[in-house]
């Protein structure tokens, strides 16, 4: 009789191993701000891919970014010197490393630029969205765990939704 229970316990611990390896959900995705946020996130990649391929682009400040990076590039040093078709040089010395760097990488092209800061947003909203679901306290002054949860639920759900952060990421760099 003690060979059949232990027999049979066995059986149970393999068949609720066996049941949790071979979920198809892993353990993060039971929990639904994790869920909704990797959501949001496939979302606004598949809107940045869309905005990249079908837009047209508006050269704001590509071009007087590109003829300042020229410029120092080219040897000037004097920010009073670096021009561009919006008029002279107006951000900090790191600009110029920063925009220099990424001529370099894009080649002073537009639409490969657009795909980096695309890249670039996306890395952005999944940092902040992980921010977000691993926070579990959204207002000190809100004591109830369910009106905290529908918060952040809303907080997470209007990341996305904020078109500043991307047009600063798509449209004027």
């Amino acid at each position: 009789m003690a060979v059949k229970n232990s027999t049979t316990a066995h059986a149970k611990r393999s068949r609720k191993k066996a049941a949790a390896s071979s979920s198809l959900i892993p353990k993060f995705m039971k929990n639904p701000k994790t869920t909704m946020a990797l959501a949001l996130l496939i979302i606004d990649s598949l809107l940045v891919s869309f905005i990249i391929a079908y837009v047209p682009y508006t050269k704001i400040d590509w071009d007087a970014h590109m003829s300042q990076v020229s410029g120092f590039l080219g040897g000037e040093r004097d920010c009073k010197n670096l021009k561009g078709d919006t008029g002279p040089l107006v951000y900090p010395a790191g600009f110029l490393y920063v925009y220099s760097a990424i001529q370099y990488v894009t080649g002073g092209q537009v639409f490969p630029a657009q795909i980096l800061f695309g890249i670039l947003y996306i890395i952005n909203l999944g940092i902040v969205l992980l921010i977000y679901v691993k926070t579990d306290v959204v207002l000190k002054q809100h004591q109830g765990r369910r009106l905290q949860q529908l918060l952040l639920k809303r907080q997470i759900v209007m990341m996305p939704l904020n078109q500043r952060i991307r047009n600063g990421f798509m449209i004027s760099f």
